[in-house]
């Protein structure tokens, strides 16, 4: 009988330890929740938000984050939730940033995804080649927009006037622009490289890579205000940090990021193989802000050369020079 009442109350123990350790655990996870810190972010989402890919993975709440991926599609819109105060950083296109510290708005640009236009030229299969595209209707998604500056360079690089040898019509987002395509109410569009398969199996020819030309372009990048990275530099740098392992997960997880691009196409996953892997080879791992990638967009805001944006004013690298993400 005593050896049976030892062994009752050696369990009675074991069973008090046991709820204690439940409790502690589920209290520590309560607690782990309650310390994430909410963000928002604005971004132009799309087959290049590796956000969204690094947020269901967890990455993000690894480094103490919840954040609110709100996709918007165009780089202007986003930038202006930026200005309202709507979104805390933003993933979007340099064209805008730009545009709104040169009316002295005081935002930075802390990284820099791709640094090369990550854009196609798709025409109608009779435009072979670029001078073809004189005299021709071409889509665009909005004025101001990235892809509008983008159109303009390559113009300009193939000897055409945007303002003179073309007419530039607003469309709207990617699927617009490609269904004008299609219907032939357009002669041409940039698209995103993603894009090419689909636009070939539509009969659409795939005129140029943008990427090939030999120009430095912020495409994508991540903006804050100068007034939060004041105000709150920990928590901006701990966000760049939570932003480069995102861009590191997306380069090594294809089995994560290939799933994500099912949603915006009807490309097997052969064709997605390819498509993860044209982006991969476009993403930079360290995404330092340059100023050459901002001067190409400065350059073409035509002001006075003593009136010129120094992109130094743009552009903040401090948070790779005090950790440099290796």
């Amino acid at each position: 009988m005593q050896s049976s009442f030892g062994l009752d109350i050696i369990f009675r123990r074991l069973r008090l330890i046991l709820v204690s350790a439940i409790l502690v655990t589920v209290g520590s996870v309560h607690v782990a929740a309650q310390q994430l810190t909410k963000v928002r972010v604005g971004n132009i989402g799309g087959t290049s938000d590796h956000i969204q890919v690094a947020i269901n993975a967890g990455v993000y709440k690894k480094h103490g984050f919840d954040v609110e991926n709100i996709q918007v599609g165009s780089s202007a819109t986003v930038v202006q939730s930026l200005i309202a105060g709507e979104v805390s950083f933003a993933h979007v296109g340099a064209v805008p940033v730009v545009a709104a510290v040169t009316s002295g708005i005081n935002l930075k640009i802390i990284a820099v995804f791709m640094n090369r236009f990550n854009y196609v030229m798709v025409t109608l299969p009779e435009l072979q080649k670029p001078q073809d595209l004189k005299d021709k209707t071409l889509a665009i998604s909005r004025f101001g927009s990235g892809d509008e500056f983008a159109t303009r360079e390559a113009l300009r690089r193939w000897g055409l006037d945007p303002d003179k040898d073309v007419r530039m019509l607003q469309v709207g987002l990617t699927v617009a622009r490609m269904a004008a395509l299609q219907g032939r109410h357009v002669q041409a569009s940039l698209l995103s490289p993603p894009q090419i398969v689909e636009a070939q199996r539509m009969g659409l020819n795939v005129m140029a890579d943008l990427g090939d030309l030999d120009v430095e372009y912020a495409h994508y990048t991540l903006a804050t205000k100068g007034s939060l990275i004041a105000e709150n530099r920990p928590l901006v740098e701990r966000f760049m940090k939570a932003y480069v392992d995102g861009i590191k997960f997306h380069r090594s997880h294809p089995e994560a990021v290939i799933p994500y691009l099912r949603k915006f196409s009807r490309q097997n996953d052969a064709e997605l193989k390819i498509v993860y892997e044209n982006l991969r080879k476009r993403i930079r791992e360290e995404p330092v802000p340059t100023p050459g990638g901002l001067q190409t967009i400065i350059r073409s805001l035509k002001a006075d050369k003593e009136n010129e944006l120094d992109p130094r004013r743009v552009i903040d690298t401090s948070f790779f020079l005090v950790c440099p993400f290796k």
